[in-house]
């Protein structure tokens, strides 16, 4: 659905009479990745598949609108027989004839039977044909076309002129059945103008159609049926028999779009006058018009059986296919399913991956936004139905912004995902921009941050728990500029220079031999340095947790990895290339070039590609691809609208606390004040929080719990596990975090509170 959907009247009549038949397939699928892959399968759509309807019979012919996969013959039980023209074509049924250089190539693609109609001299092939003839063409010495039907092996006729009425300057086949054809002409004012003409097969005459009264030409619109041809002007409908064309029938119909008569009903679609996509039958002898149709896409054809087939839903249904409109014993229209097809998916723009939840930006009648649970263990598996979206509409207007594809989005690994949005389209003077904030779960809540300043632009580099890190310009200079999407409060601005934001900790460049050091965004203290051993001040920098990823120059130069415990310097050669967008993980990176994405395992000390994908929907990191920073996957987007999980190889860095908000006093009759919350590098399987009384040397647990991903989130009442009321005075706590992905061990930290609001004071042998 990346491509428009509209296909004019022309260029379906241009496809259908040439046969652009060298469509190539496309999609090309990677090996699958050392490390696991899961595929979250497209969800779908309202829309119509992306498919253009050329010919009916009992299977139809079928092209892809964005040229995927070659010109197919769809049969009924589901196969595809690839259309190997080289030209044009000839349909009838289920046969089709490919238009070459001399003999017409007939194929059944029902019966699997072919025969070849000798081409004659000075003869063109017509796109019309019968089970007997084969319509061509030739121009008479006053270059006016003359038409000729030629027998096919079971006709004895071997080349029947056609007769009957007068000169054409050019014309077009509309649309033909087995007994005749439909003919738009054009010639010259004083040799008849414009109009249309009935072919019969059998009389191999030319019958001359009604014009419109006060108009110097044809009717706009005309379509054949197996009982009556219908001639379109404004809101007049006239209806020709096809036995005997004196006979007519004037209908009003109001505007049509598109029109076909279907035994003794005229098949209109809408939309064109009321923008209403519904398909009505209006009864030819007059009566109530009948819905028959929720919509259509693309044209209705006429099928061997006179039903009218086209690429559409029936009414009180929202299922796409192909249906065909016929009449029952009664006369009166129905419709029936001729070839099921799978549902269109719906357009996703963006993606997000964090702590194993991934969330998708959809475009269909509505842009949505859908979470989705991938596991945190082996094996790796995604759930393919939503465990929550929200849905843009008057209620909740923001639900797009959190996915923004403008100025970039991210999970922030602690259970919401963020997007950065301009308030205008154009921003060169300035404008404003705002985080839009929202809980990834069914319901939940969704705020908004302004950015401070009038900005030219912002893009969001990096997030990370309650701290978000954007890049921004106003008034020609760049900035750093660190988001507190809790309180709402920019942290820290500074001249653009580049930073790497990990949990609690910003890290940044000091000097010019290739230290960084981090500043703890809670205290605004530097708490660690770390020698890159790069010997520049980095121009690009990523962090994730002990790793580092920079470069030394916006042209990737001195492009390097960095692990901490190792203290191993990985060069990565590619960056010094046109790099495209490289993207750092727990132990590996992510980089998009040239409409590749590529993946480097560093674990093993050093850039190791461990896998390819050579097609996918490029465009960056949260649109194309997603590092999961907080764990070992990320997520690309196939041109499908499939997303695909890939793991790696090797473990992961063991599971630590990167940022927490705990109070150091707690009254237990107060209502706030209680909520401790710890942000984790990756999921947990279980927790355990204990508080020790130093006097006594007892602990308590106080609260238990089970997977967390992301982050801790609790409130403490001053009671224990067990709901007794823990007694007041100084405690030490601590937190046990056991992996999710069980690499590393247990992970314990520890600190302070005060309890207060108790009856009992701490030390008293009855209480710990």
């Amino acid at each position: 659905m990346r491509l428009s959907r509209a296909v004019g009247a022309a260029a379906l009549a241009l496809a259908t009479s040439i046969g652009a038949l060298g469509a190539v397939p496309t999609n090309a699928s990677a090996a699958p990745a050392p490390g696991g892959e899961a595929v979250l399968a497209a969800e779908p759509g309202v829309f119509p598949p992306e498919l253009i309807l050329l010919h009916a019979g009992k299977g139809m012919l079928l092209k892809d609108r964005k040229n995927r996969e070659p010109i197919s013959w769809r049969h009924a039980d589901g196969r595809k027989t690839p259309l190997d023209c080289g030209g044009g074509i000839v349909t009838f049924g289920d046969e089709i004839g490919c238009i070459g250089t001399t003999d017409l190539k007939i194929r059944n693609f029902d019966t699997g039977a072919a025969e070849s109609v000798p081409a004659k001299d000075n003869r063109t092939w017509a796109n019309a044909m019968s089970p007997n003839q084969v319509l061509t063409y030739e121009k008479d010495a006053n270059s006016r076309y003359v038409l000729h039907l030629l027998g096919r092996v079971n006709e004895p006729r071997k080349d029947v002129p056609v007769t009957g009425a007068g000169p054409m300057g050019s014309f077009a086949v509309l649309a033909s059945d087995g007994s005749g054809a439909l003919l738009e002409y054009w010639n010259t004012a004083e040799e008849g103008g414009h109009g249309h003409r009935y072919l019969d097969y059998g009389t191999a005459t030319l019958t001359e159609l009604p014009r419109p009264s006060g108009v110097g030409s044809a009717y706009s619109k005309a379509s054949l049926g197996s009982r009556w041809i219908a001639m379109v002007q404004f809101d007049e409908a006239i209806m020709v028999s096809r036995t005997d064309p004196s006979v007519t029938r004037t209908m009003s119909v109001p505007g049509p779009d598109r029109v076909m008569p279907v035994g003794d009903w005229l098949i209109a679609d809408m939309r064109r006058s009321s923008g209403d996509t519904s398909v009505w039958a209006y009864p030819v002898a007059g009566g109530t018009p009948r819905p028959v149709l929720n919509g259509l896409d693309g044209p209705l054809l006429l099928g061997p059986d006179g039903g009218a087939y086209g690429l559409s839903t029936p009414f009180g249904s929202g299922r796409w296919g192909i249906n065909g409109i016929s009449v029952d014993a009664q006369g009166a229209p129905r419709v029936q399913e001729a070839l099921p097809l799978p549902p269109q998916p719906s357009d996703r723009r963006s993606i997000a991956f964090a702590q194993g939840d991934l969330s998708a930006l959809h475009l269909d009648r509505t842009e949505s936004v859908l979470g989705y649970r991938v596991s945190v263990k082996e094996p790796l598996s995604v759930a393919q139905a939503p465990y929550w979206r929200c849905d843009t509409s008057r209620a909740d207007p923001s639900c797009q912004h959190a996915a923004s594809t403008r100025s970039g989005n991210a999970a922030t690994g602690d259970g919401r995902v963020v997007g950065i949005t301009a308030e205008s389209t154009s921003c060169t003077e300035g404008c404003e921009y705002t985080a839009y904030v929202r809980d990834a779960r069914t319901g939940g809540a969704h705020r908004t941050v302004k950015l401070p300043g009038a900005l030219q632009w912002a893009r969001m580099l990096s997030a990370s728990g309650r701290h978000v890190l954007i890049r921004v310009q106003e008034k020609g200079t760049e900035r750093l500029v660190v988001l507190d999407i809790d309180s709402g409060k920019p942290l820290d601005i500074k001249p653009a220079s580049t930073a790497g934001l990990w949990g609690s900790l910003l890290w940044q460049p000091e000097g010019d031999k290739g230290v960084v050091a981090a500043t703890d965004l809670r205290t605004g203290q530097v708490t660690r340095r770390v020698d890159l051993g790069s010997g520049c001040r980095p121009y690009e920098l990523q962090a994730n947790g002990d790793w580092f990823y920079w470069t030394c120059s916006a042209e990737g130069a001195g492009a390097a990895a960095y692990h901490v415990p190792s203290r191993k310097r990985i060069p990565v050669s590619f960056a010094e290339k046109p790099h495209g967008a490289v993207e750092l993980g727990d132990g590996y990176l992510a980089h998009e070039g040239h409409g590749r994405l590529h993946v480097y395992n560093l674990r093993t000390g050093t850039a190791v590609m461990e896998h390819r994908v050579d097609e996918f929907a490029a465009g960056g990191p949260s649109i194309g691809f997603a590092v999961d920073r907080f764990g070992g996957r990320l997520a690309y987007l196939a041109q499908d609208e499939t997303v695909h999980i890939v793991g790696v190889t090797g473990s992961t860095s063991p599971l630590s606390v990167i940022d927490k908000n705990v109070p150091g006093t707690l009254d237990s009759k107060s209502t706030t004040g209680r909520q401790a919350r710890w942000w984790l590098s990756k999921p947990a399987s279980s927790w355990k929080l204990l508080v020790r009384n130093p006097a006594s040397g007892i602990s308590t647990v106080v609260r238990t719990g089970g997977e967390a991903r992301g982050v801790i989130d609790l409130t403490w009442d001053g009671k224990d596990q067990s709901g007794r009321t823990v007694a007041n005075g100084s405690y030490e706590w601590t937190l046990l975090v056991s992996p999710a992905d069980g690499k590393g061990g247990q992970h314990s930290t520890t600190g302070s509170v005060i309890l207060s609001g108790a009856t009992s004071q701490a030390g008293r042998p009855t209480r710990p």
